[in-house]
């Protein structure tokens, strides 16, 4: 634990430095020089052990832990040894916000089993999760929009990490009454006269582009139609006998009446999935969380 005994003045230096985004400003505002500013802020940088500013030609900006510890200083000199331990923490990755994009079910398996033991272990981390599709991955990473995508098959971005975490079986919904519900797995030629239903979405889409990549040449185009619902809807028309539904194995957990989920190929025709993320993050969360997916996929025996 840092010294906490240092002179208060030196909070509201950062706090002016922040304001004005500038160290000569703040000086000039105290009738201080900008070398004393400039060494108190590094001082107290010091005690903290993290860096508050990012320095350039054109000013000065606050990091993200600078933030969080001037947004909790500023409460007052009650709350100072809380945020010294607040920003330690966020240092270490063990309190702040994870964005999460995902392109598969949360409904069972690998994936939602992860995100619950993370959270139970890092209670401190809000968890922010949205489905994004294959064509949207780069963007949301790159921007900065997403911190960690999870993706079928290995994506290749630039300044990006991928890592192979787990692998699933690609299974097709069919009603009850069809003549392959109750097969042990089929062949995608045996569906080549089924229809697929696909959401009308970028995610519909992406089914859309693993279909043509997964039928065999021999196969003529499937026949494929797209609806402006979502998967549960889907479903259900499924139930019904619209036509069939292509997902991974995880769907399987979701519990729908009348439905069947038969494997498609082999025991060993599995798809891999991996996680990716910036190789450069300012969220400290990020490497926690990627070492904490890497063990766990380790201890199931998925790498």
């Amino acid at each position: 634990m840092p010294d906490l005994a240092f002179d208060l003045r030196y909070l509201r230096l950062v706090i002016l430095v922040a304001e004005y985004g500038s160290f000569r400003a703040a000086a000039e505002s105290q009738n201080l020089s900008q070398s004393t500013v400039s060494r108190r802020v590094q001082i107290l940088e010091h005690r903290l052990g993290v860096t508050l500013f990012e320095r350039s030609p054109h000013g000065v900006q606050l990091t993200a832990l600078g933030k969080r510890f001037i947004q909790s200083a500023t409460v007052g000199a009650d709350y100072l040894r809380q945020a010294i331990v607040d920003a330690r923490m966020a240092l270490h990755g063990q309190v702040g916000e994870l964005r999460i994009g995902v392109l598969t079910s949360l409904a069972g398996g690998f994936l939602p089993d992860l995100l619950q033991r993370y959270r139970v272990a890092y209670p401190a981390v809000k968890l922010r999760i949205g489905e994004i599709s294959c064509y949207e991955l780069d963007a949301a990473l790159l921007s900065k929009e997403i911190d960690v995508a999870f993706a079928i098959g290995e994506p290749n971005i630039r300044g990006c990490v991928a890592a192979r975490l787990w692998s699933e079986r690609i299974v097709v919904a069919l009603p009850t009454g069809h003549r392959l519900a109750e097969a042990s797995n089929v062949d995608w030629r045996d569906l080549r006269n089924e229809k697929y239903l696909v959401p009308a979405s970028p995610q519909g889409a992406d089914m859309e582009t693993f279909l043509l990549r997964s039928l065999p040449e021999d196969c003529l185009l499937p026949d494929i139609e797209f609806h402006g619902v979502g998967r549960d809807s889907l479903l259900g028309m499924v139930a019904r006998g619209f036509g069939v539904f292509v997902s991974l194995e995880s769907l399987v957990g979701s519990g729908h009446k009348n439905l069947s989920f038969v494997p498609v190929g082999s025991d060993t025709d599995k798809v891999p999935l991996f996680g990716a993320w910036r190789k450069e993050n300012g969220n400290s969360a990020v490497k926690v969380f990627t070492d904490f997916a890497i063990a766990y996929s380790h201890d199931r025996g998925e790498i």
